[in-house]
């Protein structure tokens, strides 16, 4: 049995008077584990602060489970004219290409929702392809995919959650809420893409954005979503589009409103295990926690606090060949990003919940 282990890294330093950093923040972070164990994070960089400034989008490889990173390579860069490129998520097929979806300006004031794929484990990238038409503009306002990263089910589909602000809400057009989540999803490698059924507020669950999701022990998907309410929500679906079951809140895992992500672990020798991590307060971005349900979201039995005093946006994400778990968040803000690396053992000796 393998000893616990646990490292943290700082990946990326923002602070532009100490660092000589180009940008001021780097916000928004994604991971994807490709199929060989490659680690890759991206991120807006921001030039100032705030969700509308000038931005690019750039990854970074890692092949020593995120102990070092290669040279950066950008994905998407900010204009004058649509200085915002945002919420950037990576998934893989069945086949090994690795999808990157973005959008541009949200989605408004003519702004562009795009692909890229890469077919040699993210080195090189294909050129940006157009897919506003199958985001519905006509129907909405704002959009924004996860953040975090996208999936694969068990059919070949690849999907990744995203939030939309419909525009029957009459909202001003920038803004965020109240937003709307579904699923938006491909069956033919990328091709073609669609959106599923639209997810919206109730009593205890308001304005709910920024979903996440992950495959179940069964295949089904698993959701988990960040709302107005300091809580999380949940929802099941077998295809992970469509037919959603028991959205409702999750009132075990408190939440400040803010992003918390959820992978999936699964290694022979261990059970199948679903890992949510997230800021673990009702008040404050802080106290980064990871959690882990043996029996599909039912309950949350394992816990180990990450970082107690700092925190943001959290996302986390595994690598099942090599049996570690990474987490990526936040710190002030994403002037400071962290990188925790531990496996199965150190999540299990922590103190029973």
């Amino acid at each position: 049995m393998a000893e616990p282990m646990f490292e943290r890294y700082d990946v990326w330093a923002g602070d532009p008077e100490s660092t000589g950093e180009t940008y001021a923040e780097h916000r928004i972070p994604g991971m994807l584990v490709t199929n060989v164990g490659t680690l890759i994070i991206y991120n807006e960089a921001r030039y100032y602060h705030g969700d509308w400034a000038l931005m690019d989008v750039f990854c970074q490889r890692s092949v020593d489970h995120g102990k070092t990173f290669g040279e950066r390579i950008y994905l998407a860069r900010g204009t004058e004219e649509h200085k915002t490129v945002n919420n950037p998520v990576m998934m893989q097929d069945r086949n090994g290409r690795i999808h990157f979806l973005y959008c541009e300006d949200y989605g408004v004031q003519k702004g562009r929702i795009y692909r890229r794929y890469s077919d040699d484990d993210g080195i090189t990238w294909s050129e940006k392809i157009d897919i506003t038409r199958f985001t519905m503009p006509e129907f909405r306002n704002c959009i924004a995919f996860g953040p975090g990263h996208g999936i694969c089910l068990q059919d070949g589909t690849i999907m990744v959650p995203l939030w939309l602000v419909p525009k029957f809400y009459e909202s001003v057009v920038r803004a965020h809420g109240p937003a709307m989540v579904a699923s938006f999803y491909s069956r033919d490698n990328g091709e073609t893409w669609q959106l599923g059924d639209l997810l919206g507020s109730s009593l205890e669950l308001q304005s709910p954005g920024e979903p996440t999701a992950t495959t179940l022990s069964d295949g089904s998907v698993y959701l988990n979503t960040r709302c107005a309410n300091k809580w999380r929500t949940k929802g099941f679906s077998k295809n992970g589009y469509s037919d959603w079951r028991n959205f409702s809140p999750e009132k075990r895992l408190h939440d400040p409103g803010c992003f918390g992500s959820v992978a999936s672990y699964s290694k022979e020798g261990k059970p199948f295990t679903v890992l949510f991590a997230n800021c673990e307060s009702k008040t404050e971005r802080k106290n980064v926690v990871v959690k882990g349900s043996v029996d599909d979201g039912k309950t949350w039995t394992l816990r180990r606090v990450i970082d107690a005093d700092r925190g943001g946006y959290v996302e986390i994400n595994t690598d099942n060949v090599n049996g570690l778990i990474y987490v990526l968040y936040e710190d002030r803000g994403g002037v400071t990003d962290h990188l925790a690396v531990f496996n199965y053992e150190w999540l299990e000796a922590g103190e029973p919940v």
